[in-house]
């Protein structure tokens, strides 16, 4: 007789149960009130389907459901209250050493059955040529249960779900038969395949709790979790589920944008690109320049040494116009605000002081100016030519004006009589 323990094989190492579904429980932690707590009750299994084997008979579905659920509520992180076993507690208050009163209670309570378990006709094929070829079977198994959550303190049932899910087993083969000296040799070699029922109902449960927590919250409140489930692990659509409050808070999101796109004013279309040039040159772009505007403009100062030659860049400012085209002096207040601002605005800026493009009046005023500065004893102030008579709708230059000239070796005002007179000669 053996005297030494027979060695035991050793498998796979024991682990914790993951599910696809731990992640969206986890999720949920903290975003539900602490102050509500909850308990389990019975979730029996009600499929009336037993198992016979050579080992005794048996249950095809697990008797612990709801110890199932009560590690999901756990795993959510709410206030869990224990009514899957009070008899401690009931043993230690007939013993007089605890009082049940001081017990928390449970405001909601998950309760429910595993009551369909059908085994779905399966189909298969076999070819076989000279006795040898391959085989394959196929059969399914439904499983379905029902949850609901209880408000103690009514009796109400707050939110429930019902749930379901095929359960997917084959098997795959090859056979071989020969004749060897008038005897019969059947070789059949494969192997098959099947869904853990425990398992996948497990991930039923799991689910089913994170519905009925999910159908008492609002849906952008859950919806980061919603969106950790696979759609290929659970598809939940009904109205009433979490499913459906997603779908209307989608299509309340999609009107809300709607609504908002139709009141946004349209957008200015956007500015033209400025054509260039045949000649390749880029346009350069002025800016507008307001007539109202009282600061002059600084620019280059010329160097001119005499008042003959101030008086040539005075002219060379002023466009040439003849007498019946000379507009008249504008008002005396002429600044933005009301106030004496600058009589007059180059329409034009030249950088030299050639006076080959202007009219026969200026060209003449120039030359009158020119005469009578050569004529002027040198130190003695030069004489302005005026016109015999101004007329009386034009007012008199203000003594104030001033014109800004033109070069490239820095930037000057001119004397305001000077400016003046040559204003007036070119009028």
């Amino acid at each position: 007789m053996p005297r030494e323990d027979v060695a035991l094989l050793d498998g796979p190492p024991v682990t914790d149960i993951v599910t696809s579904f731990d992640e969206a429980l986890y999720c949920l932690d903290g975003r539900i009130d602490s102050r509500l707590t909850f308990g389990v009750g019975g979730i029996p299994d009600q499929t009336g389907r037993d198992q016979n084997s050579t080992e005794g008979t048996g249950r095809f579905v697990t008797q612990g459901a709801g110890d199932i659920v009560q590690s999901a509520l756990f795993n959510a992180g709410v206030t869990l209250i224990n009514r899957r076993d009070m008899g401690s507690a009931a043993m230690e208050a007939q013993w007089g050493i605890r009082d049940l009163s001081q017990q928390r209670p449970a405001n909601l309570v998950i309760t429910g059955s595993i009551n369909s378990l059908d085994f779905i006709p399966g189909g298969g094929a076999i070819a076989s040529v000279g006795g040898i070829g391959p085989r394959y079977r196929q059969n399914r198994i439904l499983v379905g249960m029902d949850l609901a959550m209880t408000n103690n303190a009514t009796g109400q049932i707050v939110a429930n779900i019902a749930l379901r899910k095929q359960l997917v087993a084959d098997e795959l083969g090859f056979m071989v038969a020969r004749t060897v000296d008038n005897n019969i040799v059947d070789l059949d070699f494969g192997g098959s395949r099947r869904e853990a029922l425990h398992f996948a109902l497990r991930e039923m449960l799991q689910l089913a709790t994170f519905e009925l927590l999910a159908q008492l919250m609002p849906a952008r409140q859950y919806e980061e979790c919603r969106n950790i489930i696979d759609e290929t692990m659970a598809v939940i659509e009904g109205e009433r589920t979490s499913g459906g409050q997603m779908r209307r808070l989608h299509d309340r999101r999609a009107a809300e944008a709607a609504a908002a796109a139709a009141l946004r004013p349209p957008e200015p279309p956007a500015p033209e690109t400025p054509v260039e040039a045949e000649s390749g040159a880029t346009p350069i772009e002025v800016p507008a320049t307001s007539a109202s505007a009282s600061t002059p403009v600084t620019v280059p100062e010329p160097a001119p040494a005499d008042a003959a030659a101030r008086a040539v860049e005075v002219a060379a400012l002023v466009p040439a116009q003849t007498s019946a085209e000379a507009p008249q002096a504008p008002a005396v207040s002429d600044g933005p605000d009301g106030s004496d601002g600058p009589r007059m605005q180059p329409t034009a800026v030249m950088s030299g002081l050639s006076t080959s493009g202007l009219g026969p009046e200026a060209r003449r005023a120039i030359d009158a100016r020119n005469r009578a500065l050569a004529e002027t004893p040198q130190g003695a102030p030069a004489a302005s030519p005026r016109p015999a008579s101004r007329p009386a709708s034009q007012p008199a230059p203000a003594t104030d004006a001033t014109l800004i000239a033109s070069d490239r070796t820095g930037a000057r005002t001119l004397p305001t009589g000077d400016a003046a007179a040559a204003e007036e000669t070119d009028t």
